[in-house]
């Protein structure tokens, strides 16, 4: 056989190879389309059996069924198509089925409540559902048909019609990943899509947060002055309000809003000298209502009661009594305690004119207060003693440089002369040892 022979035969048995190999794909992707179409008109079967109603057809040409009405009865369907009037009946039971998403999400949902999950959480569970859920086609859709790319479609899609926040969207598919596991426990589905879903990309579509200068984030001097004039003109104005003094004890203690809405007289300690915190006020979203419970870190701690501390104190007192708000709680009006939502209003209408670089918040005199005992040289732990937090929620979202302009011009330029002056041997030393 000839060398150009056996070139062309080995090419011809290549060619054959290759058409063979395509025609195996070929098999191949028509046996998975195939099973897919098996799987839905296995599942599109299950639903028509779930139907008790037999459907007919009549003289008119139109295909007649029932479905179940309200109050217990039933309702008729008709259609020119058998196609549709069953596909009717499938969207109706795949709604009502207890493997749709929605039902799944419910029986999740029961079971968190089980957990112990407290209302508000039950109550955000509701209203994210509600803004993310309801009305899309990922409610009713049977839970065994839901993979990693339905989810990421479903999620891109909610990030594009919303701004979410990736908090938000953390939140979102903790929720998710939680009625998935369920399932799997259940014996409903195998595996949880929300594992394979691509977070980092999820991520860069999230609406991007606006980081809070530490201006923002904290009173200066300057502005807590201004508040505080504030203050006692409300208090000249309106002497029977005892918010001011609420305010102002922020502004000395660093307490959380709740605290300071559930702090009673009991709480306080003139022999000790010192203020008891173990109360705080919370809202309960599901049922509208206030109650009184333990702080947000369940722990009790203990604050110093200051020669100016226990002097407004004295004065609410004094207000309260004179006025007949004096209750249990130390903050009162004349309908009793004043809840948290209208000390924190306050404290937002008070420092929204000018002079300020913000509207400023509760939590904003907590930051306050920690970052000026840390920069006069507190220890660490006190502080987070004091104000309640670990320490390293304290020293992430609580400890901010609030040393003032000259201050920071008078320390760089003491730094500057050093380099300035280096003929200057003693002061170069001394720099040396204070390094080491």
């Amino acid at each position: 056989m000839s060398a150009k022979r056996k070139i062309r035969k080995e090419e011809m048995y290549r060619m054959n190879n290759i058409e063979r190999y395509d025609d195996t794909i070929k098999y191949a992707i028509m046996n998975i389309v195939d099973a897919v179409n098996k799987i839905e008109s296995m599942k599109t079967n299950e639903y028509l059996a779930m139907h008790p109603y037999a459907i007919t057809h009549s003289q008119d040409g139109y295909y007649r069924t029932y479905l179940p009405g309200e109050k217990g009865k039933r309702r008729q369907i008709k259609k020119k198509a058998r196609d549709d009037l069953e596909k009717t009946v499938i969207d109706y039971w795949m709604k009502h089925s207890k493997l749709s998403f929605k039902e799944r999400f419910k029986i999740w949902t029961e079971r968190q409540k089980l957990k112990g999950v407290s209302d508000n959480t039950l109550y955000r569970y509701k209203t994210e559902y509600a803004r993310f859920l309801k009305g899309h086609d990922i409610e009713n859709r049977d839970i065994r048909t839901i993979d990693e790319e339905y989810l990421e479609l479903y999620f891109n899609k909610i990030l594009e019609e919303n701004s979410v926040s990736y908090q938000t969207l953390k939140e979102l598919l903790g929720y998710f990943r939680g009625t998935f596991d369920k399932s799997i426990r259940d014996g409903i589905i195998e595996n949880n899509p929300c594992s394979k879903i691509d977070y980092p990309l999820l991520k860069s579509k999230c609406r991007q947060s606006i980081i809070k200068t530490a201006e923002e984030r904290t009173f200066s001097q300057i502005e807590k002055n201004k508040l505080m004039n504030s203050l006692k003109e409300k208090l000249k104005k309106y002497p029977d309000d005892v918010r001011p003094y609420a305010i102002e004890l922020a502004l000395y203690t660093g307490m959380r809003v709740g605290e300071l809405s559930g702090l009673m007289w009991k709480d306080i300690d003139e022999t000790r000298q010192c203020i008891i915190i173990q109360h705080s006020e919370k809202y309960n979203a599901l049922k509208k209502t206030f109650f009184v419970s333990t702080p947000k870190s369940g722990k009790t701690r203990v604050f110093p009661l200051t020669a100016e501390i226990a002097a407004l104190l004295k004065n609410v007192r004094e207000v309260e009594s004179k006025y007949g708000y004096l209750t249990e709680f130390v903050f009162s009006g004349p309908n009793g305690r004043i809840h948290k939502t209208n000390i924190s209003r306050y404290m937002i209408a008070r420092t929204s004119g000018d002079g300020f670089t913000n509207p400023k918040s509760i939590h904003t005199a907590r930051r306050t207060l920690n970052s000026e005992l840390i920069a006069s040289g507190a220890p660490r732990a006190m502080c987070c003693a004091l104000i309640g937090n670990t320490e390293l929620v304290n020293e992430t979202f609580y400890t901010y440089d609030v040393s003032t302009k000259n201050y920071k011009l008078e320390m760089v330029s003491k730094i500057n002369q050093r380099t300035i002056n280096n003929n200057d041997n003693t002061d170069v030393e001394k720099l040396s040892s204070n390094q080491e």
